[in-house]
């Protein structure tokens, strides 16, 4: 409660009660902003027990499971929605930024992630559908999700939830109004085109940011000017949305194309776009070797669902609640990320502290504090505390091993070949730049 009240005061969590269904369904006696609190305790915890139970823990108060159940589906999303926007916010201790950090920009990231909802009629009727493939219809409906990230830290800064069946491209286009400024945003090959381009260009301006994208082989530039290190300018259509034949704006970036390669794999071309357009100020080698770090987002969505016992497959039943369900998470998941970049105080800011670990660790402190709020002195409980952050700083991890993503199935299908000794290997990056391909 006292980490949820360092992000949002407690006269502003009772503002939640002034807002109104817009199906217009009746308010109850029950303090809206209780239920929040309870819904993130009983998702971001893996305490067991009901959310009744996480309410009477927390506030004394005994309420039917049914009950309980009407009333959440009565909470409007939007109460999450501003919640995500009020809680999530940097890490400000960034004075030592080590890795978390490129030449005083902060390293950012927009992915998305899709969450499995069960097969409830609910959410048959929604507008979340079941993907397919040439094997089939999917087994269960989507909810997308797209997470402004603070790489490295897996601190989450803003969140975009498809309740009515968004893509992740729709979802990520709310996101880049709340890029921190100062920020270099790193993104995949889905964001790499000019329309997405021409939307950054549009909010940095003025905010010191700035993006670096991975982009498709096969899209197309006009080449302007080669570079003293073998990047280029080069002049790129944004065209309209829904409309491949009408050109809404022309862009200008830089273009880098190199070919990595590790003894013992094969070679991979990357082809990327950077605002970055001074070569002196950003190498191209440099942002080559700094793109990679765009994967710790990948490691974020498996600690939101693995490392917080979500399993893939949602508990929620109907569409409103699974998105209150996602956003606990993400919540939780922040204040993780807050308390983790504490154990290191004074040192490099990086993220070799174990998240299940420091998680595992932090559960019972939070019980504790819970249980003992009115028996434990204020000396005690800041002991205790203290005794946290010694334990989980000790939970070090070695530096992880180069990845390796060959794109084969995990399980056999067909033609498809089974995942069997997957390699790693610790040997340097031969990088090699493309120069004057004009």
């Amino acid at each position: 409660m006292s980490l949820l009240g360092e992000r949002i005061s407690q006269s502003e969590l009772e503002g939640l009660n002034q807002r109104n269904h817009p199906a217009g369904r009746p308010t109850y006696v029950l303090p809206r902003w209780q239920l929040v609190v309870g819904v993130l305790f009983r998702y971001t915890l893996s305490l067991a027990g009901t959310l009744g139970q996480h309410l009477w823990i927390l506030f004394s108060i005994d309420m039917a499971e049914s009950s309980l159940s009407e009333r959440r589906q009565a909470l409007p999303f939007e109460v999450f929605d501003e919640l995500l926007k009020r809680v999530l916010r940097p890490i400000e201790k960034m004075e030592n930024k080590g890795q978390a950090c490129y030449k005083g920009w902060r390293l950012v990231a927009i992915d998305g992630v899709g969450f499995s909802l069960p097969n409830t009629e609910s959410i048959q009727q929604s507008s979340c559908r079941k993907g397919g493939n040439q094997h089939g219809q999917a087994g269960f409906a989507k909810l997308n999700c797209a997470v402004l990230l603070e790489l490295v830290m897996h601190n989450p800064l803003a969140a975009a939830l498809g309740r009515n069946g968004e893509s992740e491209w729709k979802l990520a286009q709310r996101l880049i109004q709340q890029v921190p400024a100062g920020s270099l945003l790193l993104c995949d090959r889905l964001y790499g085109c000019g329309a997405f381009v021409a939307s950054l260009l549009e909010n940095f301006k003025g905010s010191d940011s700035h993006f670096l994208l991975r982009v498709k082989d096969g899209l197309k530039a006009r080449p302007l000017k080669n570079l003293s290190d073998g990047s280029q300018i080069v002049e790129v259509q944004a065209l309209e949305p829904g409309d491949t034949h009408r050109v809404a704006a022309t862009v200008t970036v830089r273009e880098i194309r190199a070919t990595i390669k590790r003894r013992g794999f094969p070679p991979v071309s990357l082809r990327l776009w950077t605002s970055l357009l001074d070569p002196r100020k950003a190498p191209a080698d440099e942002l080559v070797r700094l793109f990679p770090q765009r994967w710790e987002q990948e490691l974020y969505f498996r600690e939101l669902k693995s490392n917080l016992g979500v399993n893939d497959l949602l508990h929620s039943q109907t569409i409103e609640t699974a998105a209150q369900e996602v956003a606990a998470l993400i919540i939780g998941s922040s204040l993780v990320a807050h308390e983790r970049a504490k154990l290191k105080t004074g040192e490099v800011l990086q993220h070799r502290i174990s998240f299940i670990k420091t998680w595992e660790i932090l559960e019972p402190l939070w019980l504790t504090l819970l249980l003992g709020a009115d028996i434990l002195s204020e000396d005690q409980k800041q002991q205790l505390c203290e005794r946290f952050y010694r334990l989980a700083a000790k939970h070090s991890m070695a530096k992880k091993r180069c990845r390796t993503c060959p794109r084969v199935m995990r399980q056999p299908r067909q033609q498809f070949p089974r995942k069997r000794n997957q390699k790693s290997s610790t040997a340097p990056l031969s990088i090699k730049l493309a120069r004057n391909f004009l």
